[in-house]
C-alpha cells in the first residue's frame, strides 16, 4: 500500500469542504426576461434560460450577500450554450450591482473578445464600473451543446478558476487582480444580477443551473484538479445562497433553497 509522503499534496484529494446545517435565509429573485426551462437542465427539474443579452434575474430585496470585502469566497455554477451566435463583446454573467462590486463575464477583457469572436475562450473578473481584473485563458474555446462546471474561488488572497474540475491559466488584467481586491458594497442595499450586469451585454442565449454562493473557500488547493459534482448542491453552513433554478417550463419564479 502506498503511504503518502509529507509535503506531497498531489497525493491529497482536493475534495469540496462542507459544513453543518445552514441557517441562511433565502433571497427572492425577480425575473426580467429570464425563464426556467425544463428541456435543458443539469440537475433537478429545470435551469434558467436567458434568450438575449438583456435577460436576467435580480434580487428584489437589495441584498448584500456578495459583500465579500477582502475575504474568501467561492461561486460555483453550471453553464450551457446552444449557440454562440449573438453573444456580444462583454457577455456579463453575474454582478453585484454597485460600483466596485464583483462581476464575472465571459470575455478576455472589457468589451473585448466575446463568445461570438474567433477565440471565445476567456473568463474575466471585473470590479463593476471601475476596472477589469484577472482573466483566465481556457485550454480550448467555449463550445455548444455541453454543460460546463465552473468554479471561481478566492482563498487567502489567491484567486482560481476551475473549468470542469481543471484549474485554468490566469493573467492579471490591466485593472489589477481580484485576489486582493476589496469587494465590499459601496452602499447599504445593492442588487445581485444573474445573466447580465447592466441590463444589457449579458451572456444570453445560454442556460445556467445550480449556482452556489459560499462565504468561504471550498477547495484547499488552487493548483489541483477538483471533483465534478454528480448531484445537485445541498445547503450547509458555508452556503450564503443556493439557486437550483427549478420550476415549470417558461416559469418566472426564482426562489433560493432555504435552511
Amino acid at each position: 500500500m502506498l503511504i503518502p509522503r509529507v509535503g506531497f499534496n498531489w497525493l491529497i484529494p482536493n475534495a469540496r469542504r462542507t459544513g453543518t446545517t445552514s441557517t441562511n435565509a433565502s433571497v427572492t429573485y425577480t425575473a426580467s426576461g429570464a425563464v426556467t426551462k425544463t428541456g435543458t437542465k443539469k440537475f433537478g427539474t429545470a435551469s434558467m434560460y436567458v434568450a438575449t443579452s438583456n435577460d436576467e434575474i435580480y434580487t428584489a430585496n437589495n441584498t448584500t450577500y456578495m459583500n465579500y470585502g477582502t475575504g474568501d469566497f467561492t461561486i460555483e455554477w453550471w453553464m450551457y450554450f446552444d449557440t454562440l451566435v449573438g453573444h456580444s463583446s462583454s457577455c456579463d454573467l453575474l454582478s453585484n450591482d454597485v460600483a466596485g462590486g464583483l462581476g464575472i463575464r465571459l470575455a478576455q477583457a472589457f468589451n473585448s473578445n466575446g463568445l461570438s469572436s474567433a477565440n471565445p475562450k476567456y473568463l474575466n473578473v471585473f470590479a463593476r464600473q471601475q476596472a477589469d481584473l484577472d482573466y483566465w485563458t481556457l485550454s480550448s474555446n467555449w463550445t455548444t451543446s455541453q454543460w460546463y462546471f465552473c468554479v471561481l474561488q478566492r482563498k487567502s488572497s489567491v484567486i482560481t478558476f476551475w473549468l470542469d474540475g481543471v484549474p485554468q491559466s490566469r493573467t492579471t488584467g490591466g485593472g489589477g487582480t481580484a485576489a486582493t481586491r476589496n469587494f465590499a458594497s459601496a452602499g447599504a442595499g445593492t442588487n445581485i444580477k444573474i445573466g447580465t450586469a447592466d441590463g444589457g451585454n449579458g451572456v444570453g442565449p445560454a442556460y445556467v443551473d445550480e449556482i452556489c454562493f459560499s462565504n468561504t473557500y471550498r477547495y484547499n488547493f488552487t493548483d489541483r484538479v477538483i471533483p465534478v459534482p454528480t448531484a445537485a448542491f445541498t445547503l450547509d453552513s458555508f452556503t450564503s445562497q443556493l439557486l437550483h433554478m427549478d420550476g415549470a417550463n417558461d416559469g418566472t419564479s426564482f426562489s433560493n433553497e432555504t435552511s
